[in-house]
């Protein structure tokens, strides 16, 4: 797949409303989770830490293909 098709992919993906209410959703839930633990739960804790790096992660990945989609454009 062309670097444009997938920036207009991940473009509606960024842009999709129930998208981004399950990650704020997701990222909500995990805060409450963390609040909740005692600070001794350093296990939980950092599942938890890590699910939100990795939901991080997943939403960069998809800026970074519509950036390079975007980039590829602008050069065509």
């Amino acid at each position: 797949m062309d670097p444009i098709t997938k920036a207009n992919h991940a473009k509606r993906l960024l842009e999709d409303d129930i998208l981004k209410e399950a990650f704020a959703a997701v990222e909500k839930d995990i805060f409450e989770e963390w609040r909740m633990s005692a600070p001794t739960e350093y296990g939980a804790r950092s599942d938890m830490f890590h699910t939100l790096k990795g939901l991080e992660r997943l939403k960069a990945r998809l800026q970074a293909i519509l950036d390079d989609g975007l980039v590829a454009k602008s050069r065509s």
